[in-house]
């Protein structure tokens, strides 16, 4: 009876151990990262290129993401009879490109921000300490369909982000924060990721939907990506700030 009580009361602090340390935020930023492919496959891609629709109440419009390692970024954007803008981010400088055609450059405090966000490019919890971000855990909260995992994200910018990770998938269901479109400009948000797909053992979101709100009109985007191509040639050229930008 002592050696069944013994072996007993060592399976239940066996136990209890084991759901505690599943609850770390160590451990979760792992099986996080085991579920995309694992560390290895992540480092392994160099560049990604990501083409989709954003569908909004207004019109559809294509976008067209380039991303190279370590935190280069460029995408494009064109609206339906527009000629295309975009924006972009290289370690000088981070700028925005209207359909007109004129280029402003986002300040120094702005393009800190995007580097920490647009321009990763593994993703904030992949490699956070190295980064100089923050990460602890919120607890858990129930979504439709899932119980996830809150993680806030302090980054090294001053940006905050919370992502929530399927407890079960351990992908990501949601993200939440504050946009910074301008120094006059900041809107809440909430994503949602869904239709989670391998593309060459990595992976990636291929549903993606978007509610913003704050001081101007709530604005929803639905996102649909038609394609995800990894390690494909990309000169650093293509992420150069334009010339005549201010």
């Amino acid at each position: 009876m002592r050696v069944f009580c013994a072996s007993a009361a060592a399976l239940l602090a066996l136990l209890v151990a084991s759901s505690v340390g599943a609850q770390t935020v160590d451990d979760i930023v792992a099986r996080h990262i085991a579920a995309r492919g694992g560390y290895e496959k992540l480092r392994s891609v160099q560049t990604i290129k990501i083409t989709r629709t954003v569908a909004t109440p207004f019109n559809d419009f294509k976008v067209v993401i380039y991303k190279k390692r370590p935190q280069l970024f460029r995408a494009e954007q064109t609206a339906p009879k527009q000629p295309t803008g975009g924006r972009g981010v290289n370690p000088e400088a981070a700028w925005d490109t209207a359909p007109g055609g004129r280029t402003t450059l986002r300040t120094a405090e702005a393009a800190s921000e995007m580097r920490d966000l647009e321009a990763d490019f593994d993703g904030l919890l992949v490699d956070w300490k190295a980064k100089g971000h923050t990460v602890t855990l919120e607890g858990k909260a129930a979504l439709p369909g899932a119980e996830t995992y809150k993680l806030k994200v302090s980054t090294r910018s001053g940006a905050v982000r919370y992502i929530y990770l399927d407890s079960t998938t351990w992908l990501d269901r949601r993200h939440t924060g504050v946009l910074n479109l301008a120094p006059d400009r900041q809107l809440d948000f909430v994503m949602d990721f869904g239709g989670w797909r391998s593309v060459d053992g990595v992976m990636f979101p291929f549903d993606i939907s978007e509610d913003r709100t704050g001081r101007e009109p709530s604005v929803s985007y639905a996102t649909y990506t038609e394609k995800i191509e990894l390690n494909v040639p990309m000169e650093d050229a293509l992420f150069a700030t334009p010339a005549g930008a201010q």
